[in-house]
């Protein structure tokens, strides 16, 4: 089988572009979900930057990139709050945008001793809106571009941009809040290099619940190549009309599972700026977020590339 993405030039010197948006992640540790109408009395609360553009930005200059986010924040504490820690990370936030009297978007997790989630997210500045924002300069002088949830429009006229200068494109459409409906996911799709989605959003995407059918279903629909991913099973990797399932690194103890999809993303990007074969990038993400597991929160636990090649060497796939 072959496992490599569409053939794109490669800038491993210049920034990786991510389009997408920070979010503050208000975490609540719970010891169980609660019945509908029951009550459950936390036993922490924390105060942590997220937002799936901001995770994957964070992850990627983590591993050693170069990164710039394009997205927005709004003129709140909490704005002010997530660009210092993107900075503090290494991101580049010269591009991002400011909403003058909007809240930055947020999201409330609840969060149980065995590493499941319960998210609630709050509507507010994140990400771009509308094409005419897109810093097309930023993106020209990139080495690729990556997309987080976005707007259709905003979507297709960056992937314009990244074609137009040789860039590779790859995508998350990430959960099933899309404004637009899964067909606008859809279309979006359909101009990247790669696609990667969780079986909870393939599921969406499809109707097919199925995580293996739903691979084949977005295959046979001609999304190649793909990667669906499925937390603790491992991930299904499809090029063209063939699936192969790769397992997932074990985990000893996690603390939570928020963010491993968006550091599985930043692996995978990763191993394919550094010349590997899909499938092997695909192992590099896996080690990225099994790393990333041994800490709470969305951008805490997240590994060096020195890290990641020490995990690999001692756990031979």
């Amino acid at each position: 089988m072959a496992t490599t993405a569409k053939a794109s030039p490669s800038f491993p010197d210049r920034p990786i572009v991510v389009i997408g948006g920070p979010a503050l992640d208000i975490e609540a540790h719970v010891p169980y979900f609660p019945a509908g109408d029951g009550n459950v009395v936390a036993t922490a609360l924390y105060r942590r930057p997220g937002g799936v553009g901001a995770n994957i930005a964070t992850a990627l200059a983590r591993l050693g990139n170069h990164v710039t986010l394009l997205g927005a924040v709004g003129d709140d504490d909490n704005g002010v709050f997530l660009r210092a820690q993107l900075a503090r990370a290494g991101v580049d936030t010269s591009a991002m945008l400011t909403r003058a009297h909007t809240a930055t978007h947020s999201c409330f997790i609840a969060i149980t001793p065995g590493g499941e989630r319960m998210i609630y997210g709050l509507p507010g500045a994140t990400t771009l809106e509308k094409p005419e924002e897109i810093n097309q300069v930023v993106i020209q002088a990139a080495g690729a571009l990556h997309l987080g949830p976005a707007y259709r429009a905003v979507a297709l006229a960056a992937i314009a941009i990244a074609r137009a200068s040789g860039l590779g494109v790859s995508y998350t459409p990430a959960d099933v809040r899309w404004p637009e409906g899964p067909q606008a996911v859809l279309d979006i799709a359909r101009h990247v290099d790669l696609l990667i989605v969780n079986r909870i959003e393939a599921a969406a995407l499809t109707d097919v619940a199925i995580p293996e059918e739903a691979a084949r279903q977005l295959l046979a629909w001609g999304y190649s190549p793909l990667i669906l991913t499925c937390g603790k099973d491992g991930a299904f990797l499809g090029f063209g009309d063939s699936l192969m399932r790769l397992p997932a690194y074990p985990v000893d103890a996690v603390q939570n599972t928020t963010g491993a999809g968006d550091a599985f993303t930043a692996g995978v990007i990763t191993g394919l700026r550094r010349g590997l074969p899909l499938e092997q990038a695909v192992r590099m993400g896996m080690a990225v977020a099994a790393l990333k597991l041994r800490q709470p929160g969305a951008q805490a636990g997240l590994p060096t590339m020195e890290e990641v090649n020490e995990f690999i060497a001692h756990h031979p796939g």
